[in-house]
Parts: structure tokens; C-alpha cells; sequence
């Protein structure tokens, strides 16, 4: 298993996803489960799902997140990793979880007739 430059591994996956629009907004949520097929202890689990609000017309506030259980990364090199590599993200360390949540707004701007078109710029 170690010391090894080339290896074939067979893996499946499998993700749900489920998304809705409404008119205050938009919430969507994915699961996400994946192992290798020659050892099922190698494997990923991870749940992410977001929110948007519409405040007002045009303004939205929005928050999301991701929650994973990692124990599958068979390729990360063996040995010391320097910071200088770490921080550049030319190599990565192992662990075990990983986890995100961003929250932010957005403003869309422009007028409700701009999916009209213009009979004047129609000539041809």
C-alpha cells in the first residue's frame, strides 16, 4: 500500500440533491456519500445545503454551508509537509473533517421591462 507510484482503484458515489424557488426565495440541500469498492473504511460523507432570502425587490441574503466526514484520501504523499507547500497548496496533510459556511447579500438591479424587446431594433 505505501511506497507505491501508480495504483488502479475502483470507487462509486452516489448524491441526492434537492433544490426549490419560490417567491421569497430559494433553498436547495445535497448529501453526498462515495467509498472505494476494495475497502469500504475509505470513504466520504458530507451534507451541504444553502438559503436565499429575498428582502426586497432585487436584494437577497443569502447563507450556505457544508459539513463532510472525509476518510478516503489514499493519495496524499508520505512524509513531512512543509508550511511554505501547505500555504501555496502545492501539497495537502490528511484529516477528517471539512466544513464551510459562508453568508452574504446580493443586489440585482435594472428595469422590469428588460426582457422586452425594442419593435424599433427589429428592422430585418
Amino acid at each position: 500500500m505505501f511506497d507505491q507510484t501508480s495504483e488502479v482503484v475502483l470507487r462509486h458515489e452516489l448524491e441526492i440533491a434537492a433544490r426549490a424557488r419560490q417567491p421569497w426565495g430559494n433553498i436547495n440541500a445535497s448529501f453526498f456519500v462515495g467509498n472505494y469498492l476494495h475497502d469500504f473504511s475509505l470513504h466520504r460523507l458530507s451534507f451541504s445545503g444553502g438559503l436565499g432570502v429575498r428582502i426586497f425587490r432585487g436584494f437577497n441574503v443569502n447563507a450556505n454551508g457544508l459539513v463532510s466526514r472525509i476518510k478516503d484520501q489514499i493519495s496524499l504523499p508520505r512524509g513531512g509537509v512543509s508550511d511554505e507547500d501547505i500555504l501555496l497548496r502545492r501539497r495537502q496533510i490528511g484529516t477528517d473533517f471539512r466544513y464551510r459556511f459562508r453568508l452574504g447579500f446580493s443586489y440585482e438591479f435594472g428595469s422590469i421591462y428588460n426582457n422586452v424587446v425594442n419593435p424599433r431594433m427589429n428592422r430585418f
